[in-house]
């Protein structure tokens, strides 16, 4: 294998182990990231581990602390009440776009379905065993949110989308450390949703999207 793209790899690989362990708490907010002990716990350079690490500085998980050193980015509630205004905001605008944009809305409604499903699978696992499920239901969940906004024919509007989504479900896959899954009431949320999408229901939509998206910061206990 080509050297450069082994070590892409190599990088992508550490960055989505790093990136996880920070979602799920196992690298806690506020902690120091020292990059001797990082190499060794996920066996890349220390130069890959920068690169890494300036990645994930980029995407609002990492901070720079001082001139070299780097910590995970803390958590406060006043940064979740921001991320849900600015994640209400972009997905209803997505959702908004998406349901008026007559093209493609067949293809777009299938994706719905079939993410839905996935969503659903991943949800009643988690309500069997959580700690098992974690990281496939995250991506599962992640993946459905992203579906609503993926018609909307705006690039900039889902990329920006995707970034605030995944810092929200930061807070979401850190408060399962302090309460249960919210489980049954989420997959209500879901179905109750996917059913105004398919059925063109847009004022539907949305308030069932906005309440779910409140509904979800409101059960995150105090951090």
């Amino acid at each position: 294998m080509n050297i450069s793209v082994e070590r892409k790899l190599v990088g992508q690989s550490a960055y989505e182990q790093i990136r996880s362990h920070i979602m799920q708490g196992k690298l806690s907010p506020g902690q120091k990231l020292k990059l001797n002990a990082l190499r060794v716990d996920y066996g890349v350079s220390v130069n890959t581990l920068r690169e890494t690490l300036m990645r994930l500085v980029s995407d609002g998980f990492v901070e720079v602390e001082g001139q070299k050193g780097f910590r995970v980015k803390p958590v406060s509630i006043q940064d979740l009440e921001e991320l849900v205004e600015l994640r209400r905001t972009l997905e209803t605008l997505g959702l908004r776009k998406s349901m008026a944009n007559t093209g493609g809305q067949m293809d777009w409604k299938a994706k719905l379905i079939s993410t839905h499903y996935r969503l659903g699978c991943m949800e009643k696992l988690m309500m069997e065993d959580e700690t098992a499920h974690v990281q496939e239901w995250e991506r599962a969940d992640r993946e459905f949110h992203q579906a609503i906004v993926s018609n909307c024919g705006s690039n900039q509007l889902m990329r920006y989308h995707a970034q605030i989504l995944e810092l929200s479900m930061r807070y979401q896959l850190l408060a399962l450390n302090k309460r249960p899954f919210r489980g049954q009431a989420a997959a209500e949320e879901h179905r109750q949703l996917l059913d105004a999408l398919l059925g063109d229901d847009v004022e539907l939509a949305v308030e069932v999207l906005s309440d779910h998206i409140s509904k979800g910061a409101q059960k995150i206990p105090e951090l």
